[in-house]
């Protein structure tokens, strides 16, 4: 008497360990999300920054909110309640993020325009030139849902030649 068992193919047996593999992969993606624990800066933060009268010293000179929202495929976009600038003067946010090599530890450059100049008005505003603000951040995940971080910004005028220099400090908290 003949068997008339099927024989898997090696095409059969290929769509089934994709499958497997796939299935596996969505499941942990979902489970990732559920579990509080695993996430990264991906989402929407409050942020409360203390701006320095000077890098090395680190006296800590004005506070203020920013709202900064890290989308996955590592681009970014940020709004601040900055009191230096005039209504209108400064564009939001847009760049880019990443993980660094240290676990819960990242990198976020961003730049704004700065839209019109400014005269210095001491001790509310030093003043800005048309141009540009780039913000880099090396950011710590401290909890699931809270972050430190530091910052350096850099002005630049419209030729695009910097023209001033400044460091921050933040907190932030994941909005939910």
């Amino acid at each position: 008497m003949k068997s008339h068992r099927l024989k898997p193919s090696l095409p059969a047996i290929i769509a089934l360990a994709a499958a497997l593999v796939i299935g596996s992969a969505v499941r942990a993606t979902a489970e990732d999300y559920r579990d509080s624990s695993s996430r990264t800066l991906q989402g929407t933060w409050w942020v409360q920054v203390t701006t320095f009268t000077d890098c090395a010293s680190r006296t800590p000179l004005v506070s203020f909110s920013a709202l900064l929202t890290f989308a996955e495929g590592g681009t970014m976009t940020g709004t601040t309640t900055n009191p230096g600038f005039a209504i209108g003067q400064r564009s939001p946010d847009h760049g880019v993020w990443g993980r660094k090599r240290a676990p819960h530890s990242f990198r976020a450059s961003s730049v704004a325009l700065i839209l019109f100049t400014t005269a210095p008005n001491f001790p509310v505003t030093p003043g800005f030139q048309a141009g540009s603000q780039r913000l880099d951040q090396t950011i710590a995940l401290t909890a699931p849902d809270h972050f430190t971080s530091d910052a350096v910004t850099t002005f630049f005028d419209a030729t695009g030649q910097p023209y001033r220099q400044g460091c921050a400090t933040a907190i932030g908290e994941r909005f939910e």
